[in-house]
């Protein structure tokens, strides 16, 4: 009688193969990875549109407003890519700490741009006063809700574990 390799036999033969890693499992995980990366869409796309009228609107020109478009494009761009960023492989614990810091600067760049539109709207903000609705104002004001509900969504998932995990950590030392 012929001997068949046995279900152990072939699993040990993979044994040599490391597991992959860990994926989120749960739904809240992954509906928080999704909004994650959607609101890093989201902030980016805040970035590039002031960039663009930073650039080819000539609002570099502008005083005091030009350098808050600039700065608006460099720290969204920044927190874009950290959120982007696989920043979990440093560790579970300095990964969220890192996203949930990265997504509270986000929302407060988008929060910030959206009150500065809508300052700017109805009177002069550091001299300068916008002129209706056009298509960049919408695109930011846009990218600025979606950046905050997404990123708030994100942080109501990782915020709660974030600090239960650095409670147990305080509790034990």
């Amino acid at each position: 009688m012929a001997s068949t390799p046995s279900h152990a036999a072939h699993h040990s033969s993979l044994g040599a193969l490391r597991p992959l890693p860990a994926r989120p499992t749960h739904r809240r995980e992954v509906a928080a990875e999704i909004a994650r990366y959607l609101g890093a869409i989201s902030i980016v796309l805040v970035g590039a549109v002031h960039a663009q009228q930073y650039y080819d609107a000539y609002f570099s020109v502008v005083p005091t407003i030009g350098t808050l478009f600039l700065l608006s494009f460099v720290g969204a761009g920044t927190v874009g890519v950290v959120l982007f960023a696989p920043v979990r492989r440093l560790g579970e614990r300095l990964g969220d700490l890192i996203l949930a810091l990265a997504s509270l600067g986000a929302i407060g760049i988008a929060l910030g741009t959206f009150v500065s539109l809508l300052i700017s709207e109805y009177t002069p903000l550091f001299g300068f006063m916008e002129s209706g609705y056009r298509l960049a104002v919408l695109l930011t004001l846009l990218f600025d809700v979606l950046t905050t509900a997404f990123l708030g969504f994100f942080l109501l998932i990782v915020g709660p574990r974030l600090i239960h995990t650095v409670n147990s950590e305080r509790r034990t030392r």
